[in-house]
Protein backbone atom coordinates (compact mmCIF):
# COMPACT_ATOMS: atom_id res chain seq x y z
CA UNK A 1 0.00 0.00 0.00
CA UNK A 2 2.71 2.58 0.87
CA UNK A 3 4.43 1.67 -2.96
CA UNK A 4 1.36 2.60 -4.12
CA UNK A 5 0.52 5.60 -2.60
CA UNK A 6 4.84 6.42 -3.09
CA UNK A 7 3.89 5.62 -7.08
CA UNK A 8 0.57 8.03 -7.21
CA UNK A 9 2.40 11.22 -5.93
CA UNK A 10 5.65 10.39 -7.99
CA UNK A 11 4.28 11.06 -11.34
CA UNK A 12 3.51 14.44 -10.30
CA UNK A 13 6.98 15.11 -10.46
CA UNK A 14 6.25 14.78 -14.38
CA UNK A 15 5.78 18.15 -15.25
CA UNK A 16 2.91 17.52 -17.42
CA UNK A 17 1.12 15.32 -14.74
CA UNK A 18 1.22 18.31 -12.24
CA UNK A 19 0.52 20.50 -14.94
CA UNK A 20 -2.78 18.74 -15.99
CA UNK A 21 -3.81 18.38 -12.08
CA UNK A 22 -3.60 22.27 -12.02
CA UNK A 23 -5.20 22.86 -14.83
CA UNK A 24 -8.39 20.29 -13.44
CA UNK A 25 -8.19 22.01 -10.11
CA UNK A 26 -8.54 25.01 -12.02
CA UNK A 27 -12.33 24.34 -13.41
CA UNK A 28 -13.29 24.02 -10.05
CA UNK A 29 -12.20 27.33 -9.23
CA UNK A 30 -13.37 29.39 -12.49
CA UNK A 31 -17.19 30.80 -10.62
CA UNK A 32 -15.74 30.12 -6.66
CA UNK A 33 -12.45 31.92 -7.06
CA UNK A 34 -11.54 33.37 -10.85
CA UNK A 35 -8.53 34.94 -9.11
CA UNK A 36 -6.95 31.89 -8.10
CA UNK A 37 -8.10 30.07 -11.08
CA UNK A 38 -6.32 32.46 -13.34
CA UNK A 39 -3.87 32.40 -10.92
CA UNK A 40 -3.50 28.52 -11.36
CA UNK A 41 -3.66 28.83 -15.51
CA UNK A 42 -0.93 31.25 -15.60
CA UNK A 43 1.64 28.61 -13.44
CA UNK A 44 0.55 26.24 -15.84
CA UNK A 45 1.76 28.03 -18.96
CA UNK A 46 4.81 29.09 -17.43
CA UNK A 47 5.65 25.42 -16.24
CA UNK A 48 4.76 23.80 -19.84
CA UNK A 49 6.66 27.05 -21.81
CA UNK A 50 10.04 26.42 -19.97
CA UNK A 51 9.83 22.92 -18.96
CA UNK A 52 9.25 22.18 -22.27
CA UNK A 53 11.39 24.30 -24.13
CA UNK A 54 13.91 22.57 -25.57
CA UNK A 55 16.62 25.29 -24.99
CA UNK A 56 16.01 24.87 -21.24
CA UNK A 57 15.66 20.84 -21.41
CA UNK A 58 19.10 20.57 -23.37
CA UNK A 59 20.54 22.89 -20.80
CA UNK A 60 19.23 20.61 -17.64
CA UNK A 61 20.26 17.25 -19.05
CA UNK A 62 23.68 18.26 -20.39
CA UNK A 63 24.17 19.72 -16.81
CA UNK A 64 23.51 16.32 -14.70
CA UNK A 65 24.87 13.87 -18.19
CA UNK A 66 28.27 15.50 -18.98
CA UNK A 67 29.40 14.82 -15.13
CA UNK A 68 31.21 11.96 -16.68
CA UNK A 69 32.65 11.20 -19.88
CA UNK A 70 33.25 8.50 -21.80
CA UNK A 71 36.96 7.03 -21.00
CA UNK A 72 39.54 7.29 -23.75
CA UNK A 73 41.05 4.12 -22.32
CA UNK A 74 39.59 1.54 -20.87
CA UNK A 75 41.47 -0.54 -17.86
CA UNK A 76 40.62 -4.51 -17.24
CA UNK A 77 38.04 -4.90 -14.44
CA UNK A 78 36.99 -8.22 -12.77
CA UNK A 79 33.44 -7.66 -13.81
CA UNK A 80 31.05 -5.27 -16.04
CA UNK A 81 28.23 -4.12 -14.19
CA UNK A 82 25.17 -3.18 -16.11
CA UNK A 83 22.48 -1.60 -14.40
CA UNK A 84 19.87 -2.85 -17.23
CA UNK A 85 17.16 -1.08 -18.97
CA UNK A 86 15.63 -0.43 -22.74
CA UNK A 87 15.12 -3.69 -23.36
CA UNK A 88 11.45 -4.66 -23.87
CA UNK A 89 10.09 -8.30 -24.08
CA UNK A 90 9.29 -9.86 -27.06
CA UNK A 91 5.21 -9.39 -25.99
CA UNK A 92 2.63 -10.16 -28.97
CA UNK A 93 2.99 -8.71 -31.43
CA UNK A 94 6.55 -8.29 -31.16
CA UNK A 95 8.84 -11.44 -32.58
CA UNK A 96 11.56 -10.42 -30.44
CA UNK A 97 13.58 -8.81 -27.24
CA UNK A 98 13.39 -4.82 -28.74
CA UNK A 99 14.93 -2.18 -27.77
CA UNK A 100 14.77 1.28 -26.57
CA UNK A 101 17.68 3.76 -26.20
CA UNK A 102 18.74 2.91 -22.58
CA UNK A 103 19.49 -0.63 -24.31
CA UNK A 104 22.96 0.64 -24.99
CA UNK A 105 24.46 -0.57 -22.08
CA UNK A 106 23.58 -4.12 -23.12
CA UNK A 107 25.49 -3.55 -26.82
CA UNK A 108 28.41 -1.93 -24.96
CA UNK A 109 28.79 -4.38 -22.68
CA UNK A 110 28.83 -6.95 -24.77
CA UNK A 111 31.75 -5.01 -26.43
CA UNK A 112 33.53 -4.37 -23.31
CA UNK A 113 33.03 -8.56 -22.83
CA UNK A 114 34.61 -9.17 -26.27
CA UNK A 115 37.04 -6.46 -26.01
CA UNK A 116 38.27 -8.82 -22.59
CA UNK A 117 37.95 -5.56 -20.59
CA UNK A 118 36.41 -8.13 -17.96
CA UNK A 119 35.66 -11.82 -17.75
CA UNK A 120 31.99 -11.59 -16.49
CA UNK A 121 29.04 -9.42 -16.94
CA UNK A 122 26.71 -8.51 -13.47
CA UNK A 123 23.53 -8.03 -15.33
CA UNK A 124 21.06 -5.67 -12.22
CA UNK A 125 18.11 -5.26 -12.32
CA UNK A 126 14.13 -6.17 -11.62
CA UNK A 127 13.29 -9.69 -13.15
CA UNK A 128 12.13 -8.16 -16.64
CA UNK A 129 14.99 -6.04 -17.43
CA UNK A 130 17.63 -8.67 -16.23
CA UNK A 131 16.21 -11.77 -18.34
CA UNK A 132 15.58 -9.35 -21.44
CA UNK A 133 19.35 -7.92 -21.47
CA UNK A 134 20.39 -11.20 -20.96
CA UNK A 135 18.67 -12.27 -24.22
CA UNK A 136 20.41 -9.79 -26.01
CA UNK A 137 23.61 -10.34 -24.51
CA UNK A 138 23.36 -13.86 -25.90
CA UNK A 139 22.42 -12.76 -29.35
CA UNK A 140 25.66 -10.30 -29.38
CA UNK A 141 27.56 -13.34 -28.78
CA UNK A 142 28.28 -13.23 -25.13
CA UNK A 143 28.20 -16.76 -23.45
CA UNK A 144 25.79 -17.48 -20.77
CA UNK A 145 28.51 -19.02 -18.19
CA UNK A 146 29.48 -15.30 -18.49
CA UNK A 147 26.30 -13.98 -17.28
CA UNK A 148 25.65 -13.43 -13.88
CA UNK A 149 22.42 -12.50 -13.05
CA UNK A 150 21.04 -9.96 -10.43
CA UNK A 151 17.14 -9.58 -11.05
CA UNK A 152 15.78 -8.72 -7.30
CA UNK A 153 16.15 -5.18 -7.37
CA UNK A 154 12.81 -2.73 -8.09
CA UNK A 155 14.83 0.85 -7.78
CA UNK A 156 18.59 2.10 -8.41
CA UNK A 157 19.41 1.91 -4.34
CA UNK A 158 18.19 -1.74 -4.75
CA UNK A 159 20.61 -2.46 -7.77
CA UNK A 160 23.34 -1.07 -6.08
CA UNK A 161 22.82 -2.61 -2.68
CA UNK A 162 21.67 -6.34 -3.97
CA UNK A 163 25.16 -5.84 -7.01
CA UNK A 164 27.56 -5.43 -4.21
CA UNK A 165 26.17 -8.43 -2.50
CA UNK A 166 27.13 -11.10 -5.80
CA UNK A 167 30.49 -8.71 -5.82
CA UNK A 168 31.48 -9.26 -2.39
CA UNK A 169 30.55 -12.55 -2.89
CA UNK A 170 32.47 -13.29 -5.54
CA UNK A 171 35.72 -10.43 -3.84
CA UNK A 172 36.24 -8.45 -7.25
CA UNK A 173 37.92 -5.59 -6.52
CA UNK A 174 36.86 -3.50 -9.99
CA UNK A 175 34.30 -3.04 -12.01
CA UNK A 176 33.13 -1.57 -15.30
CA UNK A 177 29.62 0.28 -14.15
CA UNK A 178 27.75 0.79 -17.56
CA UNK A 179 24.37 2.87 -17.41
CA UNK A 180 22.81 5.54 -18.81
CA UNK A 181 24.82 8.88 -19.00
CA UNK A 182 22.09 10.61 -16.90
CA UNK A 183 21.94 7.88 -14.05
CA UNK A 184 25.86 7.44 -13.55
CA UNK A 185 26.06 10.63 -11.16
CA UNK A 186 23.10 9.34 -8.96
CA UNK A 187 24.94 5.63 -9.20
CA UNK A 188 28.50 6.18 -8.65
CA UNK A 189 27.08 8.35 -5.41
CA UNK A 190 25.69 5.00 -4.22
CA UNK A 191 28.53 3.62 -4.51
CA UNK A 192 30.87 5.79 -3.06
CA UNK A 193 31.94 3.78 -0.08
CA UNK A 194 31.81 0.47 -1.81
CA UNK A 195 35.92 0.14 -2.01
CA UNK A 196 35.76 -1.11 -5.44
CA UNK A 197 37.92 0.57 -8.14
CA UNK A 198 34.98 1.98 -10.46
CA UNK A 199 35.10 2.86 -14.17
CA UNK A 200 32.14 5.00 -15.53
CA UNK A 201 31.17 3.73 -18.54
CA UNK A 202 28.14 5.65 -19.75
CA UNK A 203 25.66 5.62 -22.01
CA UNK A 204 23.02 6.97 -24.25
CA UNK A 205 23.48 10.48 -24.59
CA UNK A 206 20.59 13.13 -25.21
CA UNK A 207 22.70 15.88 -25.65
CA UNK A 208 25.68 15.59 -27.82
CA UNK A 209 28.24 18.04 -28.94
CA UNK A 210 27.37 18.66 -31.97
CA UNK A 211 23.39 19.39 -30.80
CA UNK A 212 24.66 21.36 -27.76
CA UNK A 213 26.97 23.86 -30.15
CA UNK A 214 24.19 24.20 -32.76
CA UNK A 215 21.90 25.00 -29.84
CA UNK A 216 24.58 27.23 -28.33
CA UNK A 217 25.36 28.53 -31.99
CA UNK A 218 21.91 29.40 -32.81
CA UNK A 219 20.46 32.37 -34.62
CA UNK A 220 17.43 34.16 -33.70
CA UNK A 221 15.45 32.35 -36.84
CA UNK A 222 16.40 29.19 -35.14
CA UNK A 223 15.79 29.99 -31.84
CA UNK A 224 12.11 30.78 -32.90
CA UNK A 225 11.49 27.37 -34.24
CA UNK A 226 12.28 26.07 -30.68
CA UNK A 227 10.67 27.91 -28.68
CA UNK A 228 7.56 26.35 -28.42
CA UNK A 229 7.39 23.30 -25.90
CA UNK A 230 7.49 19.52 -26.87
CA UNK A 231 6.56 16.79 -25.41
CA UNK A 232 9.62 15.33 -26.09
CA UNK A 233 11.29 17.82 -24.53
CA UNK A 234 8.99 17.69 -21.17
CA UNK A 235 9.63 14.04 -20.69
CA UNK A 236 13.61 15.07 -21.22
CA UNK A 237 13.36 17.51 -18.56
CA UNK A 238 11.38 15.42 -16.46
CA UNK A 239 14.08 12.54 -16.45
CA UNK A 240 16.40 15.10 -15.55
CA UNK A 241 14.55 16.49 -12.47
CA UNK A 242 14.26 13.14 -11.67
CA UNK A 243 17.76 12.59 -11.23
CA UNK A 244 18.20 15.62 -9.46
CA UNK A 245 15.41 14.99 -7.05
CA UNK A 246 16.93 11.59 -6.37
CA UNK A 247 20.36 12.87 -5.78
CA UNK A 248 19.57 15.44 -3.58
CA UNK A 249 17.21 12.51 -1.67
CA UNK A 250 19.67 10.42 -0.73
CA UNK A 251 22.31 13.67 0.14
CA UNK A 252 19.97 14.64 2.75
CA UNK A 253 19.62 11.15 3.83
CA UNK A 254 23.03 10.49 4.15
CA UNK A 255 23.11 13.36 6.71
CA UNK A 256 20.52 12.04 9.43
Amino acid sequence: MVGVIRDFFVQFLNPLAFVSLVLFLSLFLIKSSPKTAIWFVAISLVIVAVFGNQIFSTFLTRSMEWRYMPVEKMEKADAILLMADGAMEADTPRQRVEVEGEADGVLYSAMYYQQKLAPVIIVSGNTARTENAKILLMELGVPERAIIMQSQASNLREDVTESLKIIEDKEMQSVILVTTALKMDRTMYLLRYSGLTITPAPVDYQVTLASWQNLADSTWQQILTRILPSSTALDQTFQALWEYFGLAFYRVRSIF
